[in-house]
């Protein structure tokens, strides 16, 4: 996945997360309380189980985060278990 200037290439077992709110069916991951936060899948190494695409829910501490010239860059480790759903 090439984003501004970088081309982004998780290694295997890795996952490159955009997050975003969702307040639909009783679910609200906007509060920072929440455990969980939703979030697409922007780009996969191998051997994930999940696609460029897929939206998730995630535990907020199997996230780690990256900042490189003021952006965040958001990746979860399968391994971490830290991927808790794909949403259909």
């Amino acid at each position: 996945m090439k984003q501004k200037g970088l081309t982004i290439e998780p290694r295997p077992g890795i996952v490159y997360l955009k997050f975003e709110e969702a307040q639909a069916g009783g679910l609200d991951t906007s509060s920072r309380a929440s455990a969980v936060e939703y979030a697409e899948v922007i780009a996969v190494g191998q051997d994930v189980g999940v696609k460029v695409g897929d939206h998730v829910f995630v535990k907020s501490w199997g996230v780690d985060s990256i900042y490189h010239e003021g952006k965040e860059y958001r990746f979860c480790n399968i391994k971490t278990d830290g991927i808790l759903a794909v949403v259909r």
